[in-house]
């Protein structure tokens, strides 16, 4: 075996806690739409979607809905989260399917960014007492690369989407950009863009969650004022509103539900 003198082993003990790893912020989105189930409940199921680092490390809840008669039918969320809600969507029971949407700005429950790296997003699902449910992970990377991601299909699980935007790829964070802003959200069949400032030289862009632009607008003369677009022929899920104005691209993330 070989040996390292005592003051090199002493030297990278001293310099390895200090190494720095990356925490770049950007934002998650993810969306999927459940298939619809039925059990001794009927319609009715229980939900859990949640956030954990790729050790299965607790980092956030995002949604969680039961009733004071099943919650005992979403145990590994309970197990994995210790029952904290902070910032979720929590609700009763719920009674219909619908498509589900979030988005993440890369932080713990203090705030603070959590390291570049790989997580998961955890969804488990009950709809007829603990013998008929479901968990899954979808894993992406948060780094400084804008990343895509669509699984695919199964029994339980239809047009998920992940999509991660980092700030540093040049689109302002949404607290940055306040250009203009984008209303209702979420929103049902139009958004209206109301810009703050004229804007010499005006394109729009709109983006789904897989990269894809579903919507351009290029204009090359003065904008000011509230733009409305109709959106009724999207899909249900999360869309990124891009603006450029003047030479400088900010970008406002919606919900669509319908």
């Amino acid at each position: 075996m070989r040996k390292y003198p005592l003051s090199l082993v002493v030297f990278l003990g001293l310099l390895l806690p200090n190494i720095s790893y990356a925490q770049t912020a950007g934002t998650l989105s993810f969306s999927y739409t459940p298939v619809a189930h039925t059990g001794n409940w009927g319609s009715k199921h229980v939900l859990a979607v949640w956030i954990q680092d790729s050790s299965d490390s607790f980092i956030r809840t995002k949604f969680r809905y039961w009733g004071n008669g099943t919650n005992d039918h979403l145990p590994n969320w309970k197990a994995n989260s210790n029952q904290n809600v902070t910032d979720a969507i929590t609700g009763a029971t719920l009674t219909s399917y619908s498509t589900k949407s979030f988005t993440w700005d890369g932080t713990d429950l203090s705030g603070a960014l959590v390291p570049d790296g790989d997580y998961k997003v955890t969804v488990e699902e009950c709809w007829s007492h603990g013998s008929s449910k479901v968990t899954k992970s979808f894993t992406f990377t948060k780094n400084g690369s804008e990343s895509h991601l669509a699984p695919a299909d199964d029994e339980n699980f239809t047009d998920v989407a992940l999509g991660w935007v980092p700030s540093t790829t040049g689109i302002e964070s949404i607290e940055d950009s306040d250009a203009f802003s984008v209303f209702p959200n979420p929103a049902h069949d139009k958004i209206y863009i109301d810009f703050h400032a004229n804007a010499q030289s005006c394109s729009i862009y709109i983006v789904n969650t897989l990269g894809q632009e579903v919507y351009r607008e290029k204009e090359n003369k003065p904008h000011a004022g509230i733009k409305s677009i109709d959106i009724s022929n999207f899909k249900n899920g999360i869309y990124f509103v891009k603006v450029e104005m003047n030479s400088r691209m900010q970008t406002k993330i919606i919900v669509l539900s319908k």
